[in-house]
C-alpha cells in the first residue's frame, strides 16, 4: 500500500472532480493546481459525461474556474500560464455545445454574463502581453494564438459566435501586427497569426463595422505590409515544394527552390490537404481585396534562391502564387474551395492597374513554373516558362485550366470566373494598346473547346445563368474581332482568328440554336437569350460572309478541303466587304464584389474552416515544451 503523497494526476483529478460536482475550490489550491500538467484526456472525458443541463447547474463552479485561470494568467509565470492556456482551451472545447445555442448560454456557463466584460478585458490584456512581450517563450505565444482560434471556431457560424464580439471590442490587431513585423516571430508564428486574422476579418463582415476590416483597409505601414507579404511568400513557396514532392517532382529540378523555412513540428500539417491551405489563402484574398497597397507588396516581395545551374533565380509573391494556382487547379476535385478562392484573387489582381502594368512590363521578367497535367495527347510537357512578363504565365495558366477540366462534372462556375479574368486582361491590353507576342491560337482553341464540350453535356437548363459562359466566350471573341488591331501582335493574327472561328463554326451555330430555344422558357430567359444572340451577331456575320466565298473558291479550284493557308488567303482578300456591328460595353466589366454573388460561397467557406481548424490543435503537451518554458523562467 502506498502511504506517500498522492500522485500529481490524482491531485489534479480530485480538484476537477470537485469542480464538476459544483463545488467551489478554496483559494490556496489554485496556485498548486496550475503548476500541474493538465490532464486533457481526463477533462474531456469528465465533461463528456455531463449533459448540457448539468453544465448549467454547475456554471458557478465553471465561472470560478475561468476567473481563476484569468487571474493566474496575469501572474507572469511561464509554467502556470502554459497550463492555464491549455485548461482554458480545453474548457472552451468541452463547454461550447450546439444545444447551448450559438454562444449566449455558452458564455454564461463559461464566464457568467454579469462579469463577462471585465473578465474578458483582463484576459485580452494578458494575451496581448504574452504575444507582444520579448520575454515570452515561443510556446506561450503559440498556445495564446491557438486559444484565440479555439474561441473563434467554437461555433460553426463565426458571425453568431458571441465570444468573437468581445474580440471586436478588445481589438487584437496590434498584437498580430507585432508578430508580423518581428523577424523571428514572423518565421515561426506568422501563418498562425494570419489564419487567425482571416477568421476575425470575416466576423459579421457585411453586417457592421468590423474593426479589423477598418484597420486593414486603412493600413499603410510598409513594415507591416511587407511582413504580410514575406509570410505569404514563404508559405506559398513551401506549399508548392511539398505538393510537388507528393506529385513525384522536385521543385529544384524544374525551376527554383522556394523552400524558405520549415514550420516548427507542432505546426506541421500535411501540406497536400486542402483544409491546411485555406485559412492562409483566405487571408491572402482579404489582403488583396481590402487593401489597395498590398498589390505593390504582391509584386515587390521578392525571393532569391539557387537554380539548377547554380545561377541566381528570382521570383516574387505573384509569380509564386501563379505556380501555386496551377498546382491547386491540377486537382480541383479535392481543391474546389481553394480553386474558387484562387480565381477570386486573380479577379481582384486583374482589376488593379498597377498589377497589370507590372505584369505587362517587359523589364520585369520571371521564369515561372506552371504545373501541367499529363494528358494522353501530351505526355511530355514543358513545366517552366522562359523568363517573360508575368502576363504570359497568367494566360498560360488560364489556357491550361480551360483545357484540362473538360469533364462530365465540368465546373461551370470556375470556367465563368476564368473567362472573367481573361476579359480583364484583354480590356487592359486594349486600353494600354499593348501588343503581346503570345500564341493566341492556342488560347482560342481552348476557349472554343470548352463551350463545345459544355454543349455536348446536355446540361439541364435550370436557370438563365446556364447561358452566362456562352455570353462570356462571345464577348471575348468580340473583343478580339473589334479591338484586336490594338493588342494583337500583327495582322496575320487576325487571319488566324477568323480561320479559327470558321473552322469551329458548328460550335457557334449550336450556341445560337440554344439561345433561340431558350427565349421562351420563362422569366429571365428572354433577356439572357437576347444577350447571347446579340453577342453572336458578329461571329455569325463572319461565317455568313466568308463561308460562301470559301465554298466558291473550292468549287472553282476543284478542291474539297482547302488548307489553312488557302483559307486565310481567302479571308485576307475579302476583309473589305465584311460588315460588323459595333457593340457597346465590350471593354467594360462589372467590378468584383462579394455581395451578393460571392456571399454564400464565403459563408460556407468560413463555416468549413471553423470546423476544420477546431480539431487541428493538439493540447497534449510533451516534456520538451515544459522544458523550454522552464528554462526561460
Amino acid at each position: 500500500m502506498n502511504h506517500g503523497r498522492p500522485s500529481l494526476k490524482s491531485k489534479f483529478a480530485t480538484v476537477y472532480e470537485a469542480i464538476l460536482q459544483g463545488e467551489i475550490v478554496e483559494n490556496h489550491v489554485w496556485d498548486e493546481i496550475f503548476l500541474l500538467k493538465v490532464n486533457v484526456s481526463f477533462l474531456e472525458e469528465s465533461f463528456s459525461k455531463l449533459k448540457s443541463e448539468q453544465l448549467v447547474k454547475i456554471k458557478e463552479s465553471i465561472n470560478n474556474l475561468f476567473v481563476r485561470c484569468v487571474d493566474g494568467l496575469s501572474q507572469e509565470h511561464n509554467i502556470k500560464s502554459l497550463n492555464i492556456l491549455i485548461t482554458l482551451s480545453t474548457l472552451v472545447r468541452c463547454v461550447w455545445r450546439p444545444d447551448l445555442g450559438e454562444g449566449f448560454r455558452a458564455v454564461d456557463v463559461l464566464i457568467g454574463f454579469d462579469q463577462a466584460d471585465t473578465v474578458i478585458q483582463k484576459l485580452m490584456d494578458c494575451l496581448h502581453r504574452l504575444l507582444t512581450s520579448n520575454s515570452t517563450p515561443y510556446d506561450l505565444k503559440f498556445y495564446s494564438i491557438q486559444f484565440i482560434k479555439i474561441l473563434c471556431t467554437a461555433s460553426d457560424n463565426i458571425s453568431q459566435n458571441t465570444t468573437v464580439e468581445y474580440l471586436m471590442l478588445y481589438n487584437m490587431w496590434q498584437s498580430l501586427c507585432r508578430i508580423v513585423i518581428t523577424p523571428n516571430l514572423r518565421l515561426s508564428l506568422g501563418p498562425q497569426a494570419l489564419s487567425l486574422l482571416a477568421l476575425l476579418l470575416n466576423y459579421r463582415k457585411h453586417e457592421y463595422n468590423n474593426p479589423y476590416i477598418i484597420k486593414l483597409m486603412s493600413l499603410d505601414d510598409q513594415l507591416v505590409l511587407n511582413g504580410f507579404g514575406e509570410i505569404m511568400l514563404a508559405y506559398v513557396g513551401d506549399y508548392n515544394s511539398r505538393l510537388l514532392s507528393v506529385k513525384g517532382q522536385s521543385y529544384t529540378e524544374v525551376v527554383t527552390s522556394w523552400i524558405y523555412w520549415t514550420y516548427p513540428s507542432q505546426e506541421l500539417e500535411c501540406a497536400t490537404k486542402p483544409e491546411v491551405v485555406l485559412p492562409l489563402l483566405l487571408c491572402l484574398y482579404e489582403l488583396i481585396h481590402l487593401n489597395r497597397s498590398f498589390i505593390t507588396v504582391l509584386t515587390q516581395t521578392m525571393s532569391s534562391a539557387q537554380s539548377v545551374n547554380n545561377e541566381q533565380a528570382h521570383g516574387n509573391l505573384l509569380s509564386s502564387f501563379l505556380t501555386f494556382s496551377s498546382l491547386i487547379f491540377s486537382d480541383i476535385k479535392d481543391n474546389t474551395r481553394a480553386s474558387e478562392l484562387c480565381f477570386d484573387i486573380l479577379l481582384c489582381v486583374t482589376e488593379d492597374q498597377y498589377a497589370h502594368a507590372f505584369m505587362h512590363d517587359d523589364n520585369q521578367v520571371f521564369p515561372v513554373f506552371i504545373y501541367r497535367t499529363k494528358l494522353r495527347h501530351r505526355k511530355d510537357v514543358k513545366q517552366t516558362t522562359a523568363a517573360m512578363p508575368l502576363v504570359h504565365t497568367l494566360l498560360d495558366l488560364l489556357s491550361e485550366f480551360i483545357m484540362t477540366h473538360l469533364t462530365k462534372q465540368m465546373p461551370i462556375n470556375l470556367y465563368s470566373k476564368c473567362f472573367r479574368v481573361l476579359h480583364r486582361v484583354l480590356c487592359y491590353q486594349k486600353r494600354a494598346r499593348i501588343r503581346l507576342l503570345y500564341p493566341w491560337t492556342t488560347l482560342w482553341s481552348s476557349i472554343i473547346a470548352a463551350i463545345k464540350w459544355s454543349s455536348s453535356l446536355n446540361v439541364e437548363m435550370s436557370s438563365p445563368e446556364v447561358l452566362t459562359p456562352y455570353i462570356q466566350v462571345c464577348t471575348l471573341f468580340n473583343m478580339f474581332v473589334m479591338y484586336g488591331d490594338t493588342f494583337l501582335p500583327n495582322p496575320s493574327s487576325y487571319d488566324e482568328l477568323y480561320y479559327e472561328l470558321l473552322r469551329q463554326h458548328s460550335v457557334f451555330d449550336a450556341a445560337y440554336s440554344m439561345a433561340i430555344k431558350s427565349a421562351n422558357k420563362g422569366p429571365g430567359w428572354k433577356e439572357a437569350s437576347n444577350e447571347l444572340i446579340n453577342s453572336l451577331h458578329n461571329i455569325k456575320a463572319i461565317m455568313n460572309h466568308f463561308s460562301p466565298r470559301i465554298e466558291a473558291w473550292s468549287s472553282a479550284n476543284k478542291i474539297s478541303t482547302p488548307t489553312p493557308e488557302e483559307v486565310m488567303e481567302i479571308v485576307r482578300s475579302n476583309y473589305d466587304s465584311l460588315t460588323l456591328k459595333l457593340q457597346d460595353g465590350l471593354d467594360h466589366y462589372e467590378r468584383y464584389n462579394e455581395v451578393p454573388k460571392e456571399q454564400q460561397f464565403f459563408t460556407n467557406l468560413i463555416r468549413y474552416i471553423c470546423i476544420e481548424e477546431r480539431g487541428k490543435v493538439s493540447l497534449q503537451l510533451d516534456k520538451e515544451v515544459y522544458a523550454r518554458c522552464t528554462s526561460i523562467e
